[in-house]
């Protein structure tokens, strides 16, 4: 073929006149199995073997053979047919149980701990639907990470998402009972000051700790003796007597609850964190997206 073949829609008429012709070596019936008239379909293939630059077909009175370039040609195009019925078959909405494969990105802590039990009962409920889950706290893309669906704690910054409330996360302080033993006073947010604290990097306000009590409010820079990224180590870290810190409620009501931990402060409210589901705009018309959503915010407690 020339340079300048290109497959517009003209052109794959005239292929599909070929394709048809070369395998009934009979122009009126390839016709009549096209829907033109002989003519039309004389023309349409004259327009191609002029775009390849040769005969596609040797036409006596008696019969009508392809040329070696005519073979070749029907050789790509069943290839080509092959393809697009596939291709067809896979884009068909289909019936019955969904299936596919959803790719899903998760806080680390609260995905594991929350999230993840979840997902198990949701793939023995629907065996079709596989998932790709990613755990962890750093912010990811979307787009370029081909995430179908995250799970995201706190204030969402990307206005092109489409978001469904599932939850709210609250966050206090907390301490172990023998760290309190022998640390200061602490009986005002300002007093962090004189403590050792440890800081869960995730959080946007970072080392900026801010506190509310009615109508009154205490913003305290912190100098941490820890910071990590992962809330687990820091929840270890506390359990361990390490310092004071901030934990969410996920991870820490069981262990106070214990007495493995302490609430500190508790007439002083941190901000809490809405949880939301999000997704790309469009994204929820696959029917096992949807039912995944679905399924999370029923489980997590829609709100």
């Amino acid at each position: 073929m020339n340079k300048s073949f290109e497959l517009t829609p003209t052109r794959v008429r005239e292929l599909r006149a070929f394709a048809t012709a070369a395998r009934r070596l009979n122009f009126s019936l390839a016709a009549q199995d096209v829907g033109c008239t002989p003519s039309v379909l004389s023309r349409r293939i004259a327009a191609l073997e002029s775009a390849v630059g040769t005969k596609l077909f040797l036409r006596t009175t008696r019969r009508v053979t392809l040329t070696s370039r005519g073979e070749q040609l029907l050789a790509h195009c069943e290839r080509l047919e092959s393809v697009m019925t596939s291709l067809a078959a896979d884009l068909r909405p289909r019936e019955g149980e969904p299936a596919g494969r959803l790719c899903v990105h998760l806080p680390r802590s609260y995905g594991r701990d929350r999230i993840a039990p979840l997902l198990a009962e949701f793939m023995r409920r629907h065996p079709q639907i596989r998932l790709d889950a990613t755990y962890e706290d750093a912010y990811v893309d979307m787009v370029a990470a081909k995430v179908d669906l995250a799970v995201r704690a706190g204030r969402l910054a990307d206005a092109q998402l489409v978001a469904r409330r599932v939850g709210t996360m609250r966050r206090y302080l907390c301490a172990s009972p023998s760290y309190l033993a022998h640390a200061p006073a602490l009986n005002d947010p300002v007093d962090l000051r004189a403590h050792r604290c440890l800081a869960f990097s995730g959080l946007r306000t970072g080392t900026l700790w801010q506190f509310s009590r009615q109508r009154r409010r205490r913003s305290v820079r912190i100098d941490p003796v820890l910071a990590c990224n992962d809330s687990l180590a820091v929840r270890d870290a506390l359990l361990a007597g390490v310092g004071i810190g901030i934990q969410g409620d996920y991870m820490s009501d069981a262990m106070v609850a214990e007495g493995r931990l302490v609430e500190v402060l508790p007439e002083w409210q941190l901000a809490s964190s809405p949880i939301h589901l999000v997704w790309l705009p469009g994204a929820d018309r696959a029917p096992a997206l949807r039912l995944l959503i679905d399924y999370l915010a029923v489980a997590l407690g829609d709100a």
